[in-house]
């Protein structure tokens, strides 16, 4: 059974457990956020109103009912968000280039991240990338090695909790940059100094790696 998560970081990251808008009551988005969404909600309709009609188009596509519930409470979440901030205002909702999500006019960028039980949204007034994966995972080191698909360091196939605080952190650049893997990930190096995991690519940045309850976090902000 997976422990709670809590996040600690020198970001001065607030985290929030939501599982209804009700639990919005309080917060304050000049602050950055990381909302934690269970796969259980207390009322599915809550998120899945909020919705709007390009993101209902899309749901109609997604065939998995865990997937569907996924999409719902974080475009939801995010949408619920908007409207805080904007009154009655549609949020209308665009993609870049490579994919990424935005919302036409909000001053505030969002990172969305799923595991199998949770899933998390990282709201900024900076441009922010999110990752989370579940240490439980099946992950075959040796392969990601021998196919040197990614610039890791060395110790990153030490063991798998080495390799997932690397994999996330890449992760949440890729989704920082707003580009996904059409960023060819050999160029980017990550490696852990000083027990932080810094990212090359031609700029340095560091992430914060957190570990806790049994899921690895990244998150990677200007």
């Amino acid at each position: 059974m997976k422990r709670p998560i809590s996040v600690n970081t020198s970001k001065n990251f607030r985290l929030m457990e939501v599982t209804s808008p009700k639990d919005l009551s309080d917060v304050n988005l000049a602050e950055r956020v990381i909302f934690k969404l269970p796969m259980a909600l207390r009322k599915e309709s809550d998120f899945l109103k909020h919705l709007d009609l390009l993101n209902k188009a899309r749901l109609d596509e997604i065939s998995s009912a865990e997937d569907k519930l996924r999409f719902i409470k974080t475009r939801g979440l995010v949408n619920i968000l908007f409207l805080l901030e904007n009154g009655g205002a549609e949020p209308i909702w665009k993609l870049n280039e490579y994919g990424k999500p935005y919302i036409e006019g909000w001053e505030k960028d969002f990172s969305i991240s799923h595991t199998r039980d949770i899933s998390l949204v990282a709201v900024a007034s900076e441009a922010i990338g999110i990752d989370i994966e579940d240490n439980s995972r099946n992950i075959d080191l040796e392969k990601f090695k021998r196919t040197k698909f990614l610039n890791f360091d060395d110790g990153a196939y030490n063991n798998k909790e080495e390799f997932l605080m690397r994999f996330t952190a890449l992760e949440a650049y890729l989704k920082y940059i707003g580009k996904g893997f059409y960023k060819d990930a050999r160029t980017i190096s990550v490696k852990k100094i000083d027990d932080g995991i810094v990212i090359d690519d031609g700029k340095v940045i560091k992430a914060e790696s957190i570990k806790s309850g049994g899921y690895t976090i990244s998150i990677v902000i200007k």
